[in-house]
């Protein structure tokens, strides 16, 4: 299955990510979250995609993170959270 993150991956969404994550999380044993639209990040928006990432390795689903702008990574490194996200090295848009 494919998700695909909202352009603004930050606190005022983080209710609503969460529950779209769990949908997700309920329909495959794969799961690819295309990143490519991701331009507003914050630690919130960060820690809820994190959660997503663990929920789904704790369930042995597999779970790739798809095209993640460079935004989002540089988000994802400024909090040390490199290690939680099996990235696709291809970058999205800006």
């Amino acid at each position: 299955m494919e998700g695909l993150l909202p352009e603004s991956l930050d606190i005022s969404t983080v209710l609503d990510s969460a529950t779209q994550y769990k949908t997700w999380l309920a329909q495959d044993n794969q799961l690819n979250v295309d990143a490519s639209h991701v331009s507003r990040v914050d630690a919130a928006g960060i820690q809820a995609l994190a959660s997503l990432f663990l929920s789904a390795k704790s369930n042995q689903i597999d779970i790739q993170l798809v095209q993640p702008t460079p935004s989002l990574i540089e988000g994802i490194s400024t909090l040390g959270l490199d290690d939680q996200f099996d990235m696709n090295t291809e970058v999205g848009e800006l």
